[in-house]
């Protein structure tokens, strides 16, 4: 009788503490890729300033301006989308990011860095906002990822077009 006794006592005593611990997120990338979209918008944006400053060819220099405004205007909305989803981001995330050192040291071969940088940049942004409009389970996020996504799209078919310009120059 005392063993089953014990065993019932160790037996909910186990559901018990099962029911304490604090459940996860059930949706943590909603976090993470507001996180990691706020970071992609701020390097554009502040890529795209020192392009539209320095950039040798006009199209590289209208590109980077593009970036300032279009990813600008997208950091506003996601800044607003994580304050409405009570997100705090980390400083790192929302603040004070500048452009990479090789852009900045980048003299004569700024445009030639910059397009390869933002071809490359804006592949893998599609490819992130792409899934998560899809597959994201946060629908207010996955919304934003839905109607950002075209303009990323555009962005990745004009900086290719402008490669592919680059390139030819070149040769």
């Amino acid at each position: 009788m005392k063993k089953a006794i014990i065993i019932v006592l160790l037996g909910v005593g186990g559901f018990t503490a099962k029911a304490q611990i604090p459940q996860p997120d059930p949706d943590t990338t909603a976090k993470h890729f507001i996180i990691v979209a706020s970071i992609g918008n701020l390097q554009e944006a502040s890529a795209g300033q020192l392009a539209a400053q320095k950039g040798k060819r006009p199209e590289v220099r209208s590109f980077g301006q593009m970036m300032v405004k279009d990813h600008g205007q997208a950091e506003q909305l996601l800044m607003q989308l994580a304050k409405t989803k009570g997100y705090n981001l980390p400083a790192a995330a929302t603040d004070g990011i500048q452009p990479d050192l090789n852009l900045k040291n980048a003299g004569d071969n700024l445009d030639r860095l910059y397009v390869h940088a933002m071809v490359n940049g804006h592949r893998s942004t599609v490819q992130m906002f792409q899934t998560y409009a899809t597959t994201g389970k946060d629908p207010d996020v996955r919304a934003f990822a839905q109607r950002t996504l075209p303009t990323l799209k555009a962005h990745l078919a004009a900086i290719m077009t402008l490669d592919k310009q680059l390139n030819a120059a070149n040769k």
